[in-house]
């Protein structure tokens, strides 16, 4: 990609990512389930690392899968 083969381009600059959110499969939906799979894609941004993080309200849900990326 242009990023990779030109780092020195965004050097001192920030790219804010896209963020794509997926609504669960229709099978779980359909069934009553006490917890749904979301799929989260975030991507685009510089610098490489990210943190991304689940939340409900203004509240990060603990036991989510979130991390430190990068």
């Amino acid at each position: 990609s242009f990023l990779t083969k030109n780092p020195l381009f965004f050097a001192g600059k920030r790219l804010a990512p896209s963020v794509f959110l997926l609504p669960p499969p229709q099978e779980e939906s359909a069934a009553s389930r006490p917890s749904l799979s979301l799929t989260c894609y975030v991507r685009g941004f510089y610098p490489e690392a990210i943190d991304v993080q689940w939340l409900k309200g203004q509240e990060s849900i603990s036991g989510a899968n979130s991390g430190d990326f990068g």
